[in-house]
């Protein structure tokens, strides 16, 4: 029985080391675009945020000098993604990231009315 014992935990132990690098395999996808303003003129320094709907988790990139943005380690789903620089300020939009596909993303931020 003691024998016994000792095959089923090291098979259990096996079992659970696979389903654990099953998850950490999982693959992730990346959304990237850019973010212009009405005119398309680039929007450097932007930050454009990415919420799963799933469960709220928060991803966030800032665009470069010519308004290109990655947010990297995402996984497929439904997203909200919305973007933000100084006086501009893009309304959300939902995305859905799927395996094999590319998602580019342009993010077109207006200048918010002043609040009285």
């Amino acid at each position: 029985m003691n024998i016994l014992s000792s095959m089923l935990r090291a098979v259990g132990g096996l079992l659970l080391c696979m389903m654990v690098t099953a998850v950490s395999c999982g693959q992730t996808l990346t959304l990237s675009g850019t973010v212009s303003d009405t005119a398309a003129h680039a929007v450097p320094s932007a930050t454009v945020w990415a919420k799963r709907l799933k469960d709220g988790k928060m991803f966030t990139s800032r665009s470069n000098g010519d308004g290109a943005y990655v947010i990297a380690d995402m996984r497929a789903g439904d997203y909200k993604v919305w973007a933000k620089a100084g006086e501009l300020e893009a309304a959300p939009v939902k995305v859905t990231l799927s395996a094999g596909q590319t998602t580019d993303l342009v993010v077109s931020p207006v200048t918010k009315p002043i609040k009285k």
